[in-house]
């Protein structure tokens, strides 16, 4: 139960990630309207690294959590690593198919996966504000 209140609250304190993320997205979509190079590229595009972003970002938090609760701290720590490899994997090949194929605009693909480290970095300035 303590495992599941952990995780629930991990979720939590996403949030503002979470949105910051969409909200960038969201600027940016309206950046390739405002320059006339909105199409349903640039849409499926946004769509894909932004939901590839979001759930690499769940996915590591929840993997975090769970490994907190691991029999030894080796044995967690190596969960982690495995999680970080895997989820690698799954990413690059979702950015492969994108790039290789001519569905998704490449720029609006790849860039809500920045937008998630500049949703961290602000996160963390909000939330240390917070605490003072």
């Amino acid at each position: 139960m303590e495992h599941q209140n952990k995780a629930i609250a991990a979720l939590r304190s996403m949030l503002p990630i979470l949105l910051i993320t969409l909200a960038m997205t969201g600027v940016m979509i309206g950046v390739y309207a405002l320059i006339g190079r909105l199409t349903g590229k640039v849409l499926l595009g946004a769509a894909l690294g932004t939901a590839a972003a979001l759930l690499n970002f769940a996915v590591m938090t929840l993997s975090v959590v769970k490994a907190e609760s691991a029999e030894s701290p080796e044995r967690g720590a190596l969960q982690v690593r495995l999680n970080y490899v895997i989820r690698m994997i799954v990413l690059a090949a979702a950015l492969i198919v994108a790039l290789k194929t001519d569905v998704f605009d490449p720029i609006a693909t790849v860039l809500p996966l920045c937008f998630i480290r500049i949703a961290i970095f602000v996160s963390e300035i909000f939330r240390k504000k917070e605490a003072n």
